[in-house]
C-alpha cells in the first residue's frame, strides 16, 4: 500500500482557537508532506533496515512479545511510549516500510502503517514532537515516535464520526464494518496530533 501525507492544520486554517505563538512546526496551509513513490525505503525492507539500524534491537521474538503489554495499556487509550518498537494490537513498527505480512484485514494492516508512516517521518526528522515541557513554544526533533502525541480517525470509507483512536487499540473497538468491500479498500485518516502551547 502507498500513501499520501498531507497537512490540514485545520483550526489554523479557520483562525480558530489557535494563537500565532501556537504553531510549533509552521504549518498554516493545506500542504502535500510526503508520498511515498518517491521513498526508496518503502519499498525495500533491506534499504529501511539501513537507515533505520536499531531495528535489529527489536528484530527478536522477546521484544516482538513485549508489544503485548503495550496493545493492553492501548485499550485504555494509554500506548506505552517506552515501548518504541510496538504499535499495539497492530504489530511491530519495523521495518519502517511498506510490506508485511497481511492477512490481518483492510483496517489492521492500514493502521499499522500508518504508524510506520509515522515513526518513519519522527525518524527523519520531518515530524516533530509538539507535547510536552521541552515543546511548549516551538516544536523538538524527537527520532522516537511519541505515540502518545497521536489520535486517529477514519475518514474513508465510513468515517469514525463518534471518538478517535490510539496507536495500536484493538480495532474490534473502532473498527467493524468501516469497510465497504471491492469499492471501499483504500482507508483516508485524520490524524490529530496534541499540541502544548505557550502563553507568553
Amino acid at each position: 500500500m502507498h500513501y499520501h501525507f498531507y497537512a490540514f492544520p485545520l483550526l489554523a486554517l479557520l483562525e480558530l482557537f489557535v494563537r500565532p505563538n501556537c504553531n510549533p512546526d509552521g504549518y498554516m496551509d493545506l500542504d502535500v508532506l510526503y508520498f511515498s513513490e518517491l521513498d526508496p525505503t518503502w519499498n525495500n525492507d533491506e534499504l529501511a533496515f539501513f537507515t533505520n539500524p536499531e531495528a535489529a534491537a527489536v528484530a527478536n521474538p522477546i521484544a516482538a512479545a513485549t508489544c503485548t503489554a503495550d496493545a493492553a495499556s492501548s485499550l485504555t487509550g494509554k500506548p506505552l511510549k517506552q515501548l518504541f518498537w510496538c504499535a499495539g494490537s497492530w504489530g511491530t513498527l519495523y521495518p519502517l516500510s511498506g510490506h508485511q505480512n497481511g492477512g490481518k484485514g483492510v483496517i489492521r494492516d492500514s493502521s499499522l502503517l500508518t504508524a510506520r508512516v509515522l515513526a518513519a517521518l519522527h525518524r527523519r526528522g520531518l515530524s516533530w514532537r509538539t507535547m510536552g515541557a521541552d515543546a511548549l513554544c516551538k516544536g523538538v526533533i524527537d527520532p522516537l515516535l511519541p505515540k502518545t502525541q497521536y489520535q486517529f480517525t477514519l475518514l474513508h470509507p465510513v468515517p469514525e464520526t463518534h471518538s478517535a483512536h490510539v496507536i495500536g487499540e484493538l480495532a474490534l473497538n473502532w473498527g467493524i464494518a468501516k469497510i465497504i468491500p471491492a469499492v471501499g479498500q483504500d482507508p483516508i485518516y485524520t490524524i490529530w496530533r496534541w499540541n502544548d502551547c505557550c502563553t507568553h
